[in-house]
């Protein structure tokens, strides 16, 4: 695929900038090389985005980023536009040619380091510039072709942070993305509404077909983020469901999982909502409604800074765990902006050892899942913010909290209110209410009318 470049518009932070930033953790290190393999790293950092790997805009390519000079290893064609968008931060050579290039990389940092400890040189105690290599994300390919350079080795690069906190800019637009992935799985339930109303057959493969075509209505749209989840009634039990069955219907009783999202120009999305086709059980009343109180115990927490997913992951299970329940999967992932939909190194999960930061995006899905039975996941993305008005925190760190991006109602006919607080009622109005605000402009009949009644707009 074509590489092209993305304006400093819509990525808020031009080249030189971020590699000023990753240089400064560089020369921190007494590193003199970071050789970047990981797709998403390299297109964040140059501003550039291709369509190499489904569902994700990046392209392949190597990256090694030197104190005064970035080479980029590929063979993809540029567009148009491309160099004179990177200037002089950026040069291009063939994929073919990253051992040549690397081992002459490796001979100038070999002769800066004689330059730099020569005696009656001032630091010439210094160690030896060394090369930075993620070792998560580094094959031993490229280890051999480094062999006999010093090697930094204690860290994951710089980049993978740098690229998890999103600026304003890519904070804005992925609120904007979301009220478009948000108007487009609306219109996709209205009209799927319609059609089981009209006694019509559904599968689940027609109704990932809908979503599709919906999501591609939207301005900027480039791709879906993932394979979409349509999963009805037993195949909801399959946390990571595959391609949409055609000839699985939607018949009363069951309920569907729908998780799905898009690559928009700036933004990337990913959302789940599960829906009752025909009446529900008090069962799947029940169980969704400790789902949601789970979303929403964790949507609703404020934690100082410092906080690690690690340490929010029970909040979302608590629900469930009080009835003897629990699912096998992460309460939450990052997601990129216009990159890739899981995205390190923040996690809410038994495992997220990250502390979450202020511009970080991270997803919020608890679930319930029964083999045989279904499934039910209810998922937002948030984005990690600075919660203002409360008391001073006693150790002087800033208060965060979780602020919603995803618009989509969720479904109040399988909700038992009774059930849940007056807090996480309160929280489910006033979201549903900002969903009505958001949404409603962006709807033409019937969908804005069925938006109404999803969120209990009355009328």
């Amino acid at each position: 695929s074509e590489i092209y470049a993305l304006p400093d518009d819509i990525t808020g932070e031009p080249v030189a900038d971020k590699l000023a930033r990753v240089r400064a953790e560089l020369a921190a290190r007494k590193a003199g090389l970071l050789v970047l393999s990981r797709l998403d790293d390299i297109a964040w950092i140059t501003n550039l985005r291709g369509a190499d790997i489904s569902y994700n805009p990046v392209f392949e390519a190597y990256l090694a980023i030197e104190r005064e000079r970035a080479v980029c290893f590929t063979d993809r064609p540029l567009r148009s536009g491309v160099r004179d968008a990177l200037g002089k931060a950026v040069e291009f050579r063939p994929y073919a040619q990253l051992r040549e290039g690397l081992s002459e990389t490796v001979a100038r940092l070999r002769k800066a380091s004689r330059n730099r400890t020569q005696p009656g040189r001032a630091g010439r105690d210094e160690p030896e510039l060394g090369v930075w290599i993620d070792r998560d994300s580094t094959s031993e390919g490229i280890r051999l072709m480094l062999k006999g350079v010093p090697l930094v080795l204690d860290a994951p690069n710089p980049v993978v942070r740098l690229k998890a906190v999103k600026n304003p800019v890519e904070i804005q637009l992925s609120h904007e993305g979301h009220l478009k992935s948000g108007a487009a799985k609306v219109r996709s339930l209205s009209t799927l509404a319609s059609w089981l109303a009209e006694g019509r057959k559904v599968s689940e493969r027609q109704v990932a077909d809908l979503l599709a075509e919906e999501y591609a209505k939207e301005a900027g749209f480039s791709d879906l983020s993932f394979n979409t989840i349509a999963a009805y009634g037993a195949n909801g039990a399959i946390v990571h469901y595959g391609t949409p069955d055609a000839k699985t219907w939607l018949l009363p009783g069951g309920l569907l999982l729908l998780d799905s999202g898009i690559q928009v120009l700036g933004a990337t999305t990913d959302d789940t909502r599960t829906v009752s086709i025909g009446e529900p059980t008090a069962e799947q009343r029940r169980r969704f409604t400790d789902v949601l109180r789970g979303h929403i115990r964790l949507a609703l927490q404020v934690f100082p800074e410092g906080t690690t997913g690690q340490m929010l992951d029970p909040l979302a299970r608590s629900p469930l765990w009080n009835e003897g329940a629990d699912y096998g999967h992460g309460t939450g992932h990052g997601v990129g902006a216009f990159l890739n939909v899981h995205e390190g190194p923040q996690s809410i999960s038994p495992r997220g050892t990250v502390p979450l930061e202020p511009g970080m995006i991270v997803s919020n899905e608890p679930g319930y899942y029964r083999e045989g039975w279904g499934g039910i996941r209810l998922e937002n993305l948030y984005v990690v913010e600075e919660a203002l008005g409360l008391a001073p925190h006693p150790g002087g760190k800033r208060w965060l909290r979780l602020t919603p991006l995803t618009m989509i109602p969720f479904d109040l006919a399988l909700l038992e209110a009774e059930r849940m607080s007056a807090e996480e009622r309160e929280w489910l109005s006033e979201y549903h209410g900002r969903v009505w605000e958001l949404l409603a402009p962006r709807l033409a009949e019937p969908h804005v009318q069925w938006l109404r009644r999803a969120c209990g707009q009355g009328g």
